[in-house]
């Protein structure tokens, strides 16, 4: 158990954590008289340890009784603050059991005030703890720029881990593959095995980087030069793109009716078709033609299958 901090070394102190103990130990509470009792000191100065000082540390007085109330306890947090750690705290749920539970506590020791009035449905796999493990060993030999080895669906890798990142509910592995001339690729996190941090180093690019940082999903490639989108975006579903914009998303143009173009820098078609063919008829293809074009054959054979 932690101790109450000591403004200076005295009994004073000592008692004050011990009665703390004893509230903290007491399922059904303490009175003044059996605390004045137990620390050998008048009822007057228990009443000003508990005022002056415990009632800071989540002492609450029930009846003729104290006990102790750990969520009374003042965290010097502000509310804006305590609401978007407990949006944290709810958002953790999704990624299971071990990952919340490990979320959960670290969260706790910031405010003992995670119960909030929130609901999020966050769409993500669980991790367990073999999961984190490998979260942290896979972190540490990015930050250290060492090659890793390890087995994936039967066959054994060498890369130069560059990210973990986390798209569309699951979590990957972005790296350059050392035995194929660095070619850029993804692996899926739960499904590699039997890792090594090996002694070869490497480095990355700001030019890199800055790349990763603006993949709009899985599909993005590393190994092939980004180019622009076009789109035109209708009124009824213009709001949703401005409420969560994708990560290279630029507006040149906003419309009188609320309709409004957008340019989106990909790399891979396959990074912007799911969101075009989620949010059609609303959304049109201005540029380039042949992404146009692909839009055009994919509802026509799927009208044409009907």
């Amino acid at each position: 158990m932690s101790q109450i901090e000591q403004i200076q070394a005295s009994t004073k102190w000592d008692r004050i954590n011990t009665i703390y103990e004893l509230m903290d130990k007491s399922v059904d509470g303490l009175t003044i008289e059996q605390m004045s009792t137990i620390s050998n000191v008048s009822r007057r100065t228990i009443q000003r340890d508990l005022n002056d000082v415990l009632i800071g540390y989540g002492a609450v007085r029930i009846g003729q009784k104290w006990k102790l109330d750990k969520m009374s306890v003042s965290d010097n947090l502000q509310p804006n603050e305590k609401i978007i750690l407990g949006i944290l705290d709810e958002m953790a749920k999704g990624g299971g059991k071990a990952f919340y539970g490990k979320a959960h506590s670290l969260l706790a020791k910031m405010t003992q005030h995670l119960e909030q009035p929130i609901f999020t449905n966050v769409d993500s796999e669980t991790l367990d703890d073999s999961n984190i493990e490998l979260f942290i060993s896979l972190e540490n030999s990015i930050k250290n720029k060492q090659e890793v080895t390890f087995s994936y669906k039967t066959r054994q890798y060498k890369v130069k881990p560059l990210k973990l990142a986390f798209f569309e509910g699951f979590w990957y592995l972005l790296v350059f593959d050392s035995n194929e001339n660095d070619k850029f690729k993804k692996f899926h996190l739960k499904s590699i095995i039997d890792i090594t941090q090996t002694d070869d180093t490497f480095c990355v690019t700001r030019d890199i980087e800055q790349r990763l940082n603006k993949a709009n999903s899985i599909w993005f490639d590393l190994d092939k030069d980004p180019f622009d989108i076009h789109l035109f975006i209708e009124k009824d579903v213009a709001v949703y793109f401005k409420r969560k914009p994708l990560k290279s998303q630029m507006i040149i143009g906003e419309d009188s009716d609320g309709s409004m173009e957008i340019i989106v820098s990909i790399s891979n078609e396959k990074e912007i078709l799911p969101i075009i063919f989620w949010y059609l008829p609303h959304v049109k293809v201005l540029s380039p033609e042949w992404i146009a074009d692909i839009v055009k054959e994919k509802v026509t054979k799927y009208h044409n299958d009907l």
